[in-house]
């Protein structure tokens, strides 16, 4: 594959960080082998990766742990 799906623009081979959440948990994956649109910023994973990305959702030990400032946005 060398142009996206979406917009057609030219897929570049690039190191990506994949952010999922789980069970109300973020899960953060970083440096991800993955083609990205030049266009659109679209991220397509090989079969192989993908795999591997699922695999991430039951590891029981992360290489870190981060914490994150949450905000709620309110009216007025």
């Amino acid at each position: 594959m060398t142009k996206c799906l979406y917009c057609k623009g030219t897929l570049v081979r690039k190191r990506v960080r994949v952010e999922k959440w789980v069970n109300e948990k973020l899960i953060v994956i970083e440096n991800v082998p993955a083609l990205v649109c030049e266009e659109c910023g679209e991220k397509y994973y090989d079969a192989e990766t993908a795999l591997k990305l699922d695999e991430f959702l039951y590891e029981t030990k992360p290489d870190r742990i981060i914490q994150v400032p949450v905000f709620e946005y309110k009216e007025g």
